[in-house]
This record gives C-alpha cells, sequence and structure tokens, in this order.
C-alpha cells in the first residue's frame, strides 16, 4: 500500500485506549494538512481497530508518511512541529526499539533542518529535555545496531548547539556517550555517533561544561593516537573525520585546554592534516593532463602543451562529470575512488579546523612546530607536503579557504617572533632560528606569491591576499634580502583591475601595507614610480604608476564608492609614509578633495576628509622637523629642507578657506569631527601668523563643538583633542580668557558617559595643567620676536590671572574624578593632579591640607598599587611633580598622609617589576630638597634602606621582562640621585 495522508486513520476521542495517540495523531494531521493542499479524508476505526496494537500500527503509518515527506518550513508553523514532538515522545513507547528508530529519524529531520528553535517555548519541562530523555531511555532499550545508531544520530542532532541549555543532563548524557566514544569500542559507526555527540555537545557549551571538557578531550584524542589505525576501512575514516571536528568545537571552548596534551594534539593534527596528501598531489596532475588531452581531442588535433588549458581548480570542482557524456560512463570503481577522496578531503579540513583552533588558542607554543605545517623549502613533487600543498592541489574550494585561514591566523601577532628571522647565506655548522626562521619567511612570500599568479577562484584568491597582507604585517624586513615586496607588489598588481570588487579591495589593502613598511622605504619609494599599470587609452595601452591610477580611480565617479573610498585608504598610506611622493600630486587630489566632499555619499565624504587630515599631520610634522644641520644625509630630510615656508602658510589657508570650513557644517558627524582634527594639526607657528578671523574661527569651532552636548560624541572627543593641543600653543598661553573658556569646557566634559570623550578631555586638561607649570618656571614670556613688531607687549604670567581662584578647586576634583576612572582615563588624571598641585597657591594648598590635598595624595597610591603599568608611572611621576611645590605640607606633623606616601613610593622602588614604575618612584623619593621634608628619624631611614636594597637587586632580573632591560642603567642612576643630593643625606 502506497503511503499517503489518506492512509491515516483517525481515532475516537472517547476511546480510553487511544487516548495518548490521539494528540499526536490530531498535531500529525496538522502539520501533514499544511503540506498537502488537498482535504484530508478521515476514515473510522472499526472497533475492532481500537486496540493498542491497532494504535501502535496506525503511529508506525503516521511515522512512515512524516518521513516520506518532504515537509515545507514555509507552509508549517514550528511550533506545530515542536508540540509534534513532544506528543511524539509522549506517545511512543520505548521498548518498541523499531518505532523509537523511525520517530528518532524525524527528530533529526527536524533539528538538522532547524525547522524547531527547542528553546523557545517556556514550560515545566522544556522541550529540549523531553526530546533527550526519551532518546537516553530509547538508547537503553534499544539491541539492534541500526536502531543504535538511528537514536544516537538523533541525540547528536539535538545536542548541537544545546549543550548550554541542558546543563542539568550533563552527566546523564555523558555517561552514556563517553564509554561508547572510546578507541577501544568495537563498532565504529555507533563510536562516530558518539563522537559527534560530544562534539556537539561541547559547541557553544562555555563555562556551563567546563568541568567536563578534560575527560571529553582525552577520549577524543585517544581516537587519533590509535597504533594501529586502519585507513583503508572507510568506517574508521569516518571516525576520525568525527574526532577532529569535535575537538576543533572543545579547543574553541577552553583555549586552555589545548596546553595540557600540546605535543599529542599536534601530533594527531599533523598525521591527518596532509592525510594522503601525495595522492592529491598526483591526482590533480593526473587530471590536469585528462583535461588537456580532452581539449584537444575536441580540437581534433594531437594533444598539445600549447593547448588552451583553465584552472585546475575549476576543472576538479566537476571532475568526473564535465567531460563525460553521462553519469554512466562512471565505473562503480570510479564512484567509490570519487567517495574516498571526498572523505579524505573531509579529514583534512577537519584536521585544518584544530590547527586553526589551536593556533587561536596558544600561539606561542605552536611557534616551535611551524616547520611541520609550512615551507622551509623550494616546494615541489616531491618534497614534504605543507598546508601551500593543500591550497594549490586541494579539489574542494571550502578545505584550500579553510587552509589559507589558518596561515593567516598562524603568522597574525606573531611580528615579535618573526623579527629574528634572517635569510642571509652564513655558513655555520648548525642551522639557527634566525636561519629556520628566514627560509620560513622566504618561502611563505614565494608560496604565496607563486599561488597567487594562477589563482582564478575570487573567494580563494581575496583569502590568499588577506594571508599576504598578515604576512608582511608581521615581518620585518630589515635582516632579510632586498626585493621581498617588489616581488609581492609586481605580482599582485594587476589585481587592481580585477572584474571582481572585492579582489580589487583586498589587493588596494595589501598595496596600502606595504606602502607603509618603514624598513623599505626606498624600495616603496620606488615602486610607486614605477609605470607598471596598464591603462587602456583610445589609441592603445599606457604605462602608468600606482599614484596616478590612483587618482584617476577616485576621479571616476562610474567606480564603486567602495573601490573609491579603499583608493582614498592607498593615498593615506602614501602620505603617511612617502609624503614627498605625494605633495607634488597636490594640486590634482586637492580637485579630488573638493569634488568629492560635495559627493552625497558620507563614505566617501569621510575618506576624502580622512585623507585631508592625514596630509595635514605629515605637511605640520614636516614643518616641525625641518632640519637647520646642512650634513644631515637622510634623504626625506633632505626633501623637507626644499619645503617653502610662504607656501606651507598659504596651504594652511586656502585650505581652511576652501574644505575645512564647509566640512565643519557637514551632516556626517565622521566629517565634523576630521574636521577638528584637522584644525588640531596646525603648526604653533603657522596659527601665530594666521589672521585674527581665522584664529577665532579654529577656536569657536573647537570650543563649541565640544560643548554641544547634541554633537556625536567623536566630534566631541576630537574637540576637545584640539583643545589639548592649543593650549600648548605659546600665543595662546597669553590669551586667559581662552584658558579659562577651555578649562570650563574640559572640566565639563569629564564627566561625559562616552569614554573616548572622557580620555580626550582628560589629555587635554594634562596639557592644561602642565601649561600651568610652565608659566610657573617662565616667568616672562615671549612668543615669537616678530610679536614685538606687531606691538604685542610680553608679560609676566601671572597664574591668578591665568585662571579665577574658583577653578583651581574644579581641577583638582575633575583629576580626582580622572584618577579613579578607567584605566585609559587614569594616566591623565594623575598627570593633571601632579602638575595642578606643583602651581597651587599656598592658602589654597593650607586651606585644603586636610581636604582636597589629602585626597589627592590618597588617590596617588591607590594608582602607584593598581590599574595598568602606565597608570602607575604616571602615578609616581606625578607625585615627584607635586613635591616640587616648595609650599606642600610633606613630612609635617600636622597630617597623616605623609607617612603613607612614603611607604607606597618605598614598595613601588622594591616591589615593583617594571623598571619605569621604580624609575619615576625613585625620582619622586629624591624630589624634596630639604631634610624636614622627609618626616621623622624613622621614615627617613626607611627610604635610605629602601635605597640601598634597590641598589643591591637592581641586578636580579627575576621576572622582568625583556622590554624592561634598557632602562635597568636609568634606574640605577635614578636611585643613586639621592645620595648626591648630600645637603638631604649629610642633614
Amino acid at each position: 500500500m502506497t503511503l499517503t495522508t489518506d492512509n491515516i486513520p483517525t481515532v475516537p476521542a472517547n476511546n480510553p485506549i487511544a487516548n495518548s495517540f490521539s494528540s499526536f495523531d490530531d498535531i500529525s494531521r496538522k502539520v501533514l494538512r499544511a503540506n498537502y493542499p488537498a482535504n484530508l479524508r478521515k476514515p473510522s476505526l472499526t472497533p475492532n481497530d481500537r486496540s493498542s496494537d491497532s494504535n501502535s500500527h496506525n503511529i508506525e503509518q503516521i511515522l512512515e508518511v512524516l518521513i516520506s515527506t518532504n515537509l515545507n518550513p514555509s507552509n508549517t508553523f514550528d511550533h506545530d512541529l515542536l508540540d509534534l514532538l513532544v506528543s511524539g515522545c509522549n506517545t511512543i513507547n520505548t521498548t518498541d526499539e523499531h518505532m523509537t528508530s523511525k520517530f528518532s529519524r524525524i527528530i533529526f529531520t527536524f533539528c538538522s533542518r532547524h525547522m524547531v528553535r527547542l528553546n523557545d517555548i517556556e514550560a515545566k519541562q522544556p522541550p529540549l529535555d523531553i526530546l533527550i530523555n526519551f532518546l537516553i531511555e530509547s538508547y537503553s532499550k534499544a539491541t539492534q545496531i541500526s536502531y543504535i545508531v538511528d537514536i544516537l544520530r538523533a541525540l547528536s542532532q539535538v545536542l548541537y548547539d544545546n549543550g548550554a541549555n541542558c546543563q542539568n543532563l550533563h552527566q546523564k548524557i555523558l555517561q552514556i556517550l563517553l564509554p561508547i566514544a572510546k578507541f577501544d569500542y568495537p563498532n565504529l559507526e555507533i563510536r562516530r555517533m558518539a563522537i559527534n555527540g560530544l562534539g556537539n555537545l561541547c559547541f557553544r557549551s562555555g563555562t556551563k561544561l567546563q568541568e567536563e571538557y578534560r575527560s571529553i578531550y582525552e577520549v577524543l584524542l585517544s581516537n587519533l593516537m590509535t597504533i594501529e589505525p586502519n585507513f583503508d576501512d572507510a568506517a574508521f575514516l569516518k571516525v576520525i573525520s568525527s574526532t577532529l571536528r569535535a575537538l576543533q568545537f572543545i579547543m574553541n571552548e577552553d583555549k586552555t585546554i589545548v596546553t595540557e596534551t600540546f605535543g599529542e594534539t599536534i601530533e594527531a593534527i599533523n598525521r591527518y592534516i596532509f592525510f594522503n596528501a601525495d595522492e592529491l598531489k598526483k591526482f590533480s596532475l593526473n587530471t590536469d593532463r585528462t583535461w588537456a588531452n580532452h581539449v584537444n581531442m575536441r580540437n581534433n588535433g594531437p594533444p598539445s602543451p600549447k593547448s588552451p588549458t583553465r584552472s585546475r581548480h575549476n576543472r576538479t570542482r566537476s571532475l568526473g562529470r564535465s567531460w563525460l557524456n553521462s553519469d554512466s560512463e562512471l565505473s562503480d570503481g570510479e564512484h567509490v575512488q570519487t567517495r574516498r577522496r571526498n572523505e579524505d578531503s573531509r579529514i583534512r579540513s577537519n584536521a585544518v579546523g584544530c590547527l586553526q583552533s589551536v593556533a587561536r588558542a596558544a600561539p606561542k607554543l605552536l611557534y616551535p612546530h611551524w616547520n611541520h605545517f609550512l615551507p622551509d623549502t623550494n616546494a615541489s613533487l616531491s618534497s614534504t607536503p605543507s598546508l601551500f600543498t593543500l591550497i594549490q592541489y586541494e579539489a574542494m574550494p571550502a578545505v584550500r579557504i579553510s587552509a589559507c585561514s589558518v596561515i593567516t591566523t598562524m603568522i597574525d601577532g606573531s611580528k615579535q617572533y618573526l623579527a629574528a628571522a634572517d635569510d642571509r647565506e652564513i655558513k655555520t655548522s648548525f642551522t639557527s632560528l634566525s636561519a629556520k626562521l628566514g627560509a620560513i619567511v622566504r618561502e611563505l612570500h614565494a608560496g604565496l606569491l607563486q599561488i597567487l599568479v594562477k589563482e582564478s577562484h575570487s573567494v580563494i584568491l581575496i583569502q590568499l591576499l588577506k594571508c599576504c597582507n598578515t604576512l608582511v604585517n608581521n615581518t620585518t624586513y630589515e635582516r632579510l634580502s632586498n626585493g621581498y615586496l617588489s616581488r609581492l607588489y609586481n605580482g599582485i598588481v594587476k589585481f587592481l583591475v580585477h572584474e571582481d570588487n572585492n579582489v580589487r579591495i583586498a589587493t588596494m589593502t595589501l598595496i596600502s601595507n606595504i606602502v607603509e613598511c618603514k624598513s623599505c622605504v626606498e624600495e616603496v619609494e620606488n615602486l610607486l614610480h614605477t609605470a607598471i599599470i596598464n591603462e587602456t587609452l583610445a589609441n592603445g595601452t599606457d604605462a602608468i604608476n600606482i599614484l596616478a591610477f590612483l587618482i584617476k580611480l577616485i576621479g571616476k565617479s562610474n567606480q564603486p564608492a567602495s573601490i573609491r573610498i579603499e583608493a582614498w585608504g592607498v593615498l593615506c598610506a602614501c602620505t603617511r609614509t612617502h609624503f614627498i611622493a605625494i605633495s607634488p600630486l597636490w594640486e590634482q587630489i586637492n580637485t579630488l578633495i573638493e569634488t568629492d566632499l560635495k559627493c552625497e555619499d558620507v563614505n566617501i565624504r569621510t575618506a576624502s576628509m580622512m585623507f585631508l587630515v592625514e596630509y595635514a599631520r605629515e605637511l605640520a610634522s614636516a614643518c616641525v622637523s625641518r632640519p637647520n644641520d646642512a650634513e644631515d644625509d637622510n634623504i626625506e630630510t633632505q626633501q623637507y629642507k626644499n619645503l617653502d615656508l610662504t607656501k606651507v602658510y598659504e596651504w594652511w589657508i586656502t585650505v581652511l578657506v576652501q574644505h575645512v570650513q564647509m566640512a565643519t557644517n557637514d551632516q556626517c558627524h565622521a566629517v565634523r569631527a576630521h574636521a577638528c582634527d584637522f584644525l588640531s594639526y596646525i603648526p604653533a607657528s603657522v596659527f601665530s601668523s594666521l589672521p585674527t578671523e581665522k584664529k577665532n574661527f579654529c577656536i569657536k569651532i573647537l570650543l563649541n563643538f565640544s560643548k554641544d552636548e547634541d554633537e556625536s560624541p567623536n566630534v566631541r572627543a576630537a574637540a576637545c583633542r584640539g583643545l589639548g593641543v592649543y593650549i600648548l600653543f605659546p600665543s595662546l598661553q597669553q590669551d586667559t580668557k581662552f584658558a579659562s573658556d577651555m578649562a570650563l569646557t574640559v572640566i565639563q566634559q569629564m564627566s561625559d558617559s562616552n569614554l573616548l570623550v572622557r580620555v580626550r578631555s582628560s589629555w587635554a586638561l594634562g596639557n592644561l595643567c602642565d601649561t600651568m607649570v610652565i608659566l610657573r618656571h617662565v616667568p616672562t614670556i615671549l612668543i615669537n620676536p616678530s610679536n614685538v613688531n606687531q606691538g604685542v607687549t610680553p608679560r609676566n604670567a601671572n597664574l591668578n590671572e591665568f585662571l579665577i581662584n574658583v577653578l583651581w578647586a574644579k581641577i583638582v576634583k575633575a583629576g580626582l574624578s580622572a584618577s579613579n576612572d578607567n584605566d585609559k582615563v587614569r594616566p591623565n588624571g594623575v598627570r593633571a593632579l601632579g602638575s595642578i598641585i606643583h602651581v597651587l597657591p599656598t592658602n589654597f594648598i593650607i586651606r585644603e591640607e586636610s581636604g582636597l590635598i589629602k585626597d589627592v595624595v590618597m588617590a596617588l597610591i591607590k594608582n602607584f598599587e593598581s590599574g595598568s603599568l602606565k597608570v602607575r608611572w604616571n602615578a609616581c611621576y606625578a607625585a615627584s611633580n607635586m613635591l616640587r611645590n616648595p609650599n606642600f605640607p610633606i613630612g609635617q606633623k600636622s597630617n597623616t598622609w605623609s607617612v603613607q606616601l612614603y611607604d607606597a613610593l618605598i614598595r613601588a622602588v622594591q616591589t615593583s617589576k617594571n623598571f619605569k614604575v621604580r624609575i619615576n618612584a625613585s625620582l619622586a623619593l629624591a624630589t624634596p630638597t630639604t631634610r624636614d621634608k622627609y618626616g621623622d628619624v624613622t621614615t627617613f631611614i626607611k627610604i635610605l634602606q629602601a635605597v640601598v636594597t634597590s641598589l643591591e637587586n637592581i641586578d636580579n632580573l627575576a621576572g622582568t621582562g625583556f622590554s624592561e632591560v634598557k632602562y635597568q642603567e636609568q634606574l640605577k642612576n635614578q636611585v643613586c640621585y639621592l645620595f648626591d643630593d648630600n645637603e638631604v643625606v649629610e642633614t
């Protein structure tokens, strides 16, 4: 009998035997009716049918219909399907393994196709728990292997991405799965289902399964360490593939687990990541020859090496189908071989995924094992396989993409490790680590470039370009031979005109990083001027350099916005490192900026304004670092000498009028933020020469933007930074009104809810307080000799005039608030406190000795001992700055915090592992100029003992980072400085 929905009988509701079945029957009909447009007939049961045996037969019919029906999720509510599963669990007898097997297949189908969401419905007993308990009970009563496999497959699928939601059932699940997942369990298919279940249980379980990861990991790893693996058994290979997949899930959840068995894990991955790689290469070469012969036969000619060929990977994707007349022409043996190759690819793919997880979890532990996966010699057919073997010969694009991704992950963040690479030939009796790394770096560049040139798959091409990008970012080229970047640049520049826009974007990103490589400045400078890109003209083609190409590309309005934005990004990179190459092209670029700032696309306006900011910053840097030494041989320095300061001044005026004034009124907050950034890069010498209305414009924009609560946080932050720059200008240090306005504005922004705004405003506050220190020690300010000619009279810096009295307390309170803020704010907060206390009037100090002054001291002590290292050494330096105030009441009996301050500084000198913290703490201890500042004899003796102990232990570098060693001598000099102050010591 053919199974249809018409064959499902109905059961009267008043039949007590069938009551447990009626709900399941009704829900099943509802689900099937949604997928069949025809009306369902409902034949009645005869009295003889109303028995439990008949119900069992009817359930089986329903299950057969559900299995054979291709349910359309768009026609069925997911809660109906979930009700169907829950009802089935309550209806089907778990002792009937034939029935539970069929229902398990339905559970598997619904869950694998994501037709139900097991955690969306709140109930006394969640549907997820009902399904898991049903499957566990069914498993415990099943005897036939095929039924057990169906049940375990359903359980595995139910557990996928639900491990965190069934924490109360973890032990129950593991008691079933762990024993049958062990390497010595005889039935391979059952073992594979158990392994899949363990992997899916771990997937996204996070810390809720933390205590069980170790035992699961050991069971899984044992499957890969089999002494005598049977690689000819397809079932065994499936177990290996599932195990690698499950291991990947666990390592993603618990990154520490791999460190305890790192050697065994790497050995297992190395065993399977290149599984049958030799056959892979041979098969790929045979495919090449078969395709070439096929093309030649179709052209009615003998095979020729010059016949047109396609990409190897375009051919192998459709191997056995694209050039055979029908599937029947494939023999059974060829089908078996194809399935075997696919299984091999899955093993390699899962092994690559495991290596990716290891590279993310323990990158430094993986460094010594790079030679197992990355080539250190020129690759050939007979050489040791590497990840490049998979990229070059693997037929499955997904595996090749994964191989590219894992190389990228391994290289990313390894700059310090690769800094030792040296590929220069030095004859020694052994191969050093530098030479080994040099060989790996050489082959990475050569291998990636070789594959890039031949690759045609766009997605893989993008991954290769990203991999090259990461390689360039993490390679230090000083100790390497010349030409690496030139060869890479010449190989990828053709992709700038690729048909896929994503490939073009990835290429420009890579070129940006090549251009910004500061260790090969001259080499890259030559590349920028090399005409290598072919441009199609009316009368033929012409080669142009990258800069001309980018300018023309940006100017083409028919180009996609993403391409033009990325082109602006490359020009920004060129500006940062090769300003002299960009500056002659300003007139052409200026036209593009004017056009793009009027563009409707917000991102294009932002990109063009970003370039203008980068250009302004480099121009300002060139003005500041313009040398006076005629003997300086640095090429860039010599070129800076040719800058005409008159033209530079005119440039700032022109750009302010032409672009920046319009940008400050732009609707896009990013453009306005960049306008504020531009204003902050105006050099002090240029600003002092600007017309008064232009100065007022700059100050007004920054003050208004920073105070505007309706403005974007990015704009307010950029404006605060600009104010922090301007307060350091000598010309504005004379302007007490600007100083007061700036102080009030910055203090207001210190309480902003946005962290970036608080970071920038705290930096500006620190600069304000530093300026006050400068004014304290420079009684007469003469900003520019030309000012005298302009009628500006030099005057004394009166701090009481500089800031009104009420601002003293506000600045101190703002600094205290910042010193207790985020670690990014605290360094500037303590810096501001140190500087403001340095210049506080005596009457203020006396009045607040037990108030704000005490709070400042306690805040600094807290920051000596907590927070980032930057916070700590800034706090120690702030203490030194504070103690430079001759009227500061340190050491006096009128307060209790003097001893606490000295004790905290002593602890910093003696216990800190960071030399910069110890240097600044020693500086603070050496700052008082008289004996009475050190308090009583007990405190003074403790300080001297701390200094002596510090000198004795200064050569003990245990626990000290390598980067700290360079400060050792500076610390020694600073500690000895206290003994040089004879007045203090002798007293």
